[in-house]
C-alpha cells in the first residue's frame, strides 16, 4: 500500500518514556495546536500519559517513566 492510498490514523503508535513529564508536556503543547489526548492516568499501567499527532499523522504518546522500587540488597553471612 502506498502513502497515497493509506487511511490517516491507522498504523503506527509510538510510546516514549520520559523522566520529566511536565517538561515533555510543556514542549508538546508548544509544538501542536491541540493534544490528541489530554494528560491522564492510564488505568491499566497507572502511569501519566498524553497523546499528540505529528505532522505525518503518527500518534505519539508520552508516558511518565516510573522507576520500580529496587529490592534491598541481600545480606548473606558466611561461616568463618
Amino acid at each position: 500500500m502506498s502513502l497515497d492510498h493509506g487511511i490517516p490514523g491507522n498504523g503506527l503508535l509510538l510510546f516514549f518514556r520520559v523522566d520529566d513529564f511536565d517538561l515533555a508536556l510543556q514542549r508538546a503543547r508548544s509544538l501542536v495546536r491541540r493534544l490528541e489526548e489530554e494528560p491522564h492516568v492510564n488505568p491499566n499501567t497507572k502511569t501519566k500519559e498524553f497523546s499528540l499527532r505529528d505532522p505525518t499523522d503518527i500518534t505519539l504518546r508520552s508516558v511518565r517513566y516510573q522507576r520500580r522500587k529496587e529490592a534491598p540488597a541481600a545480606h548473606i553471612e558466611l561461616p568463618p
